[in-house]
């Protein structure tokens, strides 16, 4: 699977989280000058803000159009703004290296796929994605899933063996990897 096709669900998959949002989200700025959103702050983000994320149905979102040409449910501006900052982030890869572990990497590759399938089928439950958005891109997802295994893994080199080894780490996103060790 390519980038392009990770990138597309992992979009959608956001804004389920964005709209069941029970949860406060963080926003704050490392020391190097890089923002993070996440479900809790590091303990050292003293700054660190909640973010206020409203439903469409908010009262200042009234005048608002509800739905999308297509029909989909149109996403508030601040969830959208989350939702690209989010993705944004999980396409960085975190700078620490940690070994190549083929069972950890497998597992990640495959939760964050299973993931991004079920997010997908929730959105379009909820309005936020056409069916034949989800359709066009979810086989591409089942198929990427079915390709990787420890055994696949064990045998790679080159960009899909640094591919493993990026996704080695709990801290990295198979879209962050992917776009950094095409393969």
């Amino acid at each position: 699977m390519h980038l392009r096709d990770w990138k597309t669900v992992a979009a959608a998959a956001l804004l389920a989280c964005i709209g069941a949002q029970a949860q406060p989200v963080y926003k704050w700025v490392d020391a190097e000058g890089r923002t993070h959103y996440g479900g809790q702050p590091p303990a050292s983000q003293q700054d660190a803000e909640p973010m206020k994320l409203h439903g469409a149905s908010a009262p200042n979102r009234a005048a608002e159009p509800r739905y999308n040409a297509d029909g989909t449910k149109k996403i508030p501006k601040d969830a959208q703004e989350f939702g690209e900052g989010l993705q944004k982030a999980l396409g960085t890869v975190d700078s620490q290296t940690v070994p190549l572990n083929c069972t950890g990497a497998v597992a990640n590759i495959h939760g964050q796929a299973s993931t991004m399938l079920e997010v997908g089928q929730k959105n379009v439950r909820d309005g936020y994605m056409a069916q034949a958005d989800f359709d066009k891109v979810a086989p591409k997802i089942r198929e990427a899933k079915g390709r990787y295994s420890v055994a696949d893994c064990q045998s790679a080199s080159g960009n899909k063996r640094a591919f493993y080894q990026c996704m080695s780490s709990s801290r990295n996103h198979v879209t962050g990897c992917d776009k950094q060790f095409k393969h």
